[in-house]
This record gives C-alpha cells, sequence and structure tokens, in this order.
C-alpha cells in the first residue's frame, strides 16, 4: 500500500510525519510551532487564518515536494474553533481560537453573552451533549451577533479543517462529527447540525453553510499541495486522534488525555447523570469530562514562579523541579491546590488557589509537590463520576504530559485505586498514532 502523510495542527505545534507502509515505520517529518495568537483588551483570541495555510505548506507541503509518491494525508486539529466567512468562503474574521473569552465580558453591567445563555444550558447540553462554556464556537458567534459585529448577508463557519480544504481549493469540505461537535452546533444524537442551536445563538435570520459531516475513512477533500493533488482524510479533533491512537476504547474502556488541556473518557452505553457525550473517532460515541486544567493551569504557576526567580537573578525552574518530583513527595504534598484558573475549566469559580499553607511547610519542593498532587487528583474525581460501581479496574495515561514526570501513573494509581497504564507510540505523537491507526482501520494503509 502506499505511503500516507500524517498531520497534526496542535494548539502549540504543528507536526507532520510520513509513514511508510513497507517499513512500518516514520521515515520523514516536519515540525514548526503553532502561529502566534493576539490577544485582544476584551478576551479576545485570534490567529490570522492564512498563517495555518503556511504552517500546512511548511509541514505537508513540504513533505509532498520531497516524496512524490505520497497521495494521501489524514488530519487533525484542534477542536473549538470558527472562521466566519462569506458565502464565496472569503474570511471576514481572523480564526477564533478555543481560548477566546470575549463572550464573557460584561458592559455597563449588563450580563455577559455567556450569562445570558446559561438561561438555555439545559437545552444546550440535551442537543450537544455538552456544557456550555466561555470559548465555544456558538459562545463567540452569539457575542458578535448580539453586538452587531457579524457581517451582513449569509455565512459559512468553518472549523481549522474545513477552512484549510477551502483554502488547498476544495469547495465541498467535510469534517468529522468530533469536530463538529466542537463548536456547538451539532446535535449529538440526530447526528447532524441543529436548527435549534442556531437559534439560541441568534443565527437563524441568514443562511449559514457549514462542511458536510463524513465518517472516518471518507475522504473529506482534495487539496492543491506542491503542485500536485492530495487525498485527505480525518478532519479529526485531536483528542479523539490522541485516545484512538493510545487504544480507547479497543484496548481498554477508560482513559486520561494529559495535555494543554486534559478529558477522562469512559466507553459507556448508560447514560450517566450530567455526563458528557462525545463522538468518537471510530465512529462510537464515548462519555467524558472535559476541560480539567492541565498543561494550561500548570503553565500559569509556572510563569508565576519562574518570573519570581528571573526578578531575583536566577534561572527557571519549575518544569524542571517538577519532572524530578517522587511519587512520595507528591502523595504527602501538605498543601491544597485548586488548578481551576481559567473561566472554562470544569470547577471553575472564582479562579484557582492555594491552601493550608503553614510556617516551616511552604519550601519550592513542597509547593511543587501540591501543584502535582492538586492536578492529578482531579482525575480520581472524575474517574470517579464516570465510574461510581468501580467497574474499571484499568485506565490509559495518554497525552505528552503523562511522559514528563515518572511520578504520573503511580499517584494516578494511589489516587485513584485502579491501574494506570502509560502509552507508548509508533509515530512519536499519539495523536498521529490515531490517524494511523484510523488510516489502518479504514485498510487505506498497512
Amino acid at each position: 500500500m502506499a505511503d500516507v502523510l500524517l498531520l497534526d495542527f496542535g494548539a502549540s505545534r504543528v507536526k507532520c510525519a510520513l509513514w511508510s507502509a513497507q517499513r512500518f515505520e516514520v521515515i520523514d517529518e516536519a515540525e514548526v510551532p503553532a502561529p502566534t495568537p493576539a490577544f485582544g483588551p476584551r478576551g479576545e483570541v485570534e490567529i490570522e487564518p492564512e498563517a495555518y495555510w503556511l504552517a500546512l505548506e511548511s509541514t505537508a507541503g513540504r513533505l509532498v515536494a520531497k516524496h512524490p509518491e505520497v497521495e494521501s494525508l489524514w488530519l487533525c486539529s484542534e477542536m473549538h474553533g470558527v472562521i466566519v466567512a462569506d458565502w464565496e468562503g472569503v474570511p471576514l474574521s481572523p480564526y477564533i481560537s478555543w481560548r477566546d473569552g470575549r463572550g464573557t465580558v460584561t458592559s455597563n453591567g449588563d450580563p455577559s453573552t455567556y450569562d445570558k445563555l446559561l438561561a438555555q444550558r439545559d437545552a444546550f447540553f440535551a442537543l450537544s451533549g455538552m456544557k456550555l462554556r466561555p470559548g465555544l464556537p456558538i459562545v463567540s458567534l452569539s457575542h458578535l451577533a448580539s453586538q452587531s459585529a457579524l457581517p451582513k448577508g449569509d455565512l459559512m463557519l468553518f472549523t481549522l479543517v474545513d477552512w484549510l480544504l477551502w483554502r488547498g481549493g476544495e469547495r465541498y469540505p467535510a469534517i468529522h462529527a468530533s469536530l463538529a461537535a466542537g463548536t456547538g452546533f451539532y446535535d449529538v444524537h440526530r447526528q447532524l447540525w441543529s436548527e435549534a442551536l442556531f437559534g439560541l445563538a441568534s443565527l437563524t435570520d441568514r443562511k449559514i453553510r457549514m462542511a458536510t459531516i463524513a465518517p472516518a475513512g471518507t475522504p473529506i477533500g482534495r487539496i492543491d499541495l506542491a503542485g500536485r493533488k492530495i487525498t485527505v482524510f480525518g478532519g479529526v479533533g485531536d483528542l479523539q486522534a490522541a485516545v484512538f491512537g493510545a487504544g480507547f476504547p479497543g484496548r481498554v474502556t477508560m482513559a486520561i488525555n494529559l495535555g494543554t488541556g486534559s478529558q477522562v473518557l469512559r466507553a459507556c452505553n448508560n447514560q450517566l447523570m450530567g455526563i458528557e457525550r462525545r463522538p468518537g473517532a471510530d465512529g462510537g460515541e464515548f462519555a467524558a469530562i472535559t476541560h480539567i486544567p492541565s498543561g494550561r493551569a500548570l503553565n500559569v504557576f509556572a510563569t508565576c514562579l519562574d518570573g519570581c526567580a528571573q526578578l531575583g537573578g536566577g534561572q527557571p525552574f519549575f518544569w524542571r523541579l517538577f519532572g524530578s518530583l517522587s511519587t512520595e513527595q507528591v502523595l504527602q504534598a501538605p498543601m491544597q491546590v485548586d488548578m481551576n484558573v481559567f473561566a472554562a475549566a470544569w470547577k471553575y469559580e472564582r479562579g484557582g488557589s492555594i491552601r493550608f499553607i503553614h510556617e516551616g511547610g511552604f519550601t519550592p519542593d513542597e509547593l511543587l509537590a501540591a501543584i502535582a498532587r492538586g492536578w492529578l487528583a482531579q482525575y480520581a474525581t472524575a474517574m470517579e463520576l464516570l465510574d461510581p460501581e468501580r467497574e474499571e479496574s484499568a485506565f490509559l495515561v495518554s497525552g505528552g504530559l503523562g511522559r514528563r514526570a515518572e511520578f504520573v501513573s503511580p499517584v494516578l494509581s494511589a489516587l485513584s485505586g485502579r491501574e494506570a497504564r502509560p502509552v507508548g507510540t509508533l509515530t512519536g505523537e499519539e495523536t498521529l498514532d490515531g490517524l494511523l491507526a484510523l488510516a489502518r482501520s479504514c485498510d487505506l494503509v498497512n
């Protein structure tokens, strides 16, 4: 079978690998940093769409030019972003990131758009399977509509994947249900775009064009790349790709993914009260607790502590010391740290906190151990919510942060009373492993 390109548009980097079906290994790769966002004064987090196309050319385009035998590309991307375009596909907005918080900003004492939408949270949950959160496209676009800031006339709404397809010349782009669900406009039960959800966002006064929703294994478009026509597959959310590559749900039916954001997932048929449902990469569905503070929240503490060190003439130390902590240090940490430092976090109230600081027990290593315990204790709590009957005795640990320190898996096992099973990779990246597993499951590559 033909070799295949695997490409992940992540929150911090864009990475592409060329998988050799004959040699059963990665034979070439290219990587660039993810495009840099611009932060606005009212919570805006935006990126120029063209920067993503340039990143695609610098990675997949570069490999296509070097390897003319390549004919197909499997693609996944970060979720919860949106681009507003006119009916001809010309962008009228930047890429509005999943980190965007404009919908939570109040003005003149009036409630924010997000606060107003919360009155419809039950209806939103019933249709989308998700909890309403800041940063979802449905919140950002509802805010723009309420401010009369959406362009007049009929519109196209792009996720990152279908924007890249459109930019590459595909006029009938498709995406996987996992990306569609991430917009907040997808009915997870009927498995189609929802007029009711567009109505919730006050977007029913015009035509809205969205990408077709296609299962994994179906081509989602063809793009012009390095002077050639390349067939694209996937269009999957990066989370779904990563956990599928780790072996969820085929190998183990409960999994944790530890990255910039993080989740606990369980493949189960019973509908748990108040628990979200998400489409899986393989066409199934899983229960999920998402937006658990992870790398993004750890970086808040790292920025503060490393900044203090540098102000005193020293060097950054957070990640070095964090990675050297022992299991015993983390389990015996004397303080309690609340990691919910951003508004979309799963247990956010008024921000994070550090409790039980005592004289003689507030050294840097003790503080970092407490941060580590506070981070990992969240997953034990989430697993109890997903599996109150404790039917699952083991869980997968995937994501780059799971490999950043040796204490992660043993601490998770100790706190949860379940066996943590760390995940290795074929390609060096779980997201790329997931794309490869999808391609192989669809008999499109050996």
